[in-house]
């Protein structure tokens, strides 16, 4: 194994430990800071923009976002890893579990509360991860296997 390809697994791990430490501070905000959060910023970016969107489904469009982000990152770090064929699988449900420890660290935060639904909305985001990476991966294999097959490297 090349330097350059242990450097590239070892960034690659480390972006899901970032990505999963940042979704672990968001969900330690109490009640009031994570509605500011979610409510202040991007509710005025949407509003200068013209975009009228409700706070709850804004709350959600990020859970799904958040957690999209961290099984796109789980798949690629799991497939440079190991190349396994079982990748989304393995990277969806790490995704979910991630998703339910979350919940379960938001009881013991002030004006939080577990909820089935974000776990839901956690999980789709997940699956659009997995499968938009799998569509990227499955991309990439056949354009190197079809550059091959012309001669090319």
């Amino acid at each position: 194994m090349t330097i350059k390809r242990k450097i590239y697994i070892m960034v690659s791990w480390v972006l899901v430990v970032i990505c999963m430490g940042i979704i672990f501070l968001l969900s330690a905000q109490n009640g009031e800071e994570s509605s500011d959060l979610s409510g202040s910023f991007v509710m005025a970016l949407l509003n200068g923009l013209g975009i009228a969107i409700e706070e709850g489904l804004l709350r959600s469009i990020a859970h799904c976002l958040e957690f999209m982000g961290l099984s796109v990152l789980l798949f690629n770090a799991i497939y440079v890893s190991w190349c396994l064929k079982i990748t989304p699988i393995i990277a969806f449900f790490s995704t979910v579990l991630y998703a339910i420890t979350d919940e379960i660290h938001q009881i013991f935060v002030p004006e939080r509360a577990f909820q089935i639904s974000d776990i839901l909305v956690d999980s789709t985001g997940a699956l659009i991860g997995v499968i938009a990476s799998f569509i990227i991966l499955k991309t990439i294999l056949f354009v190197k296997k079809r550059g091959n097959k012309n001669g090319n490297s």
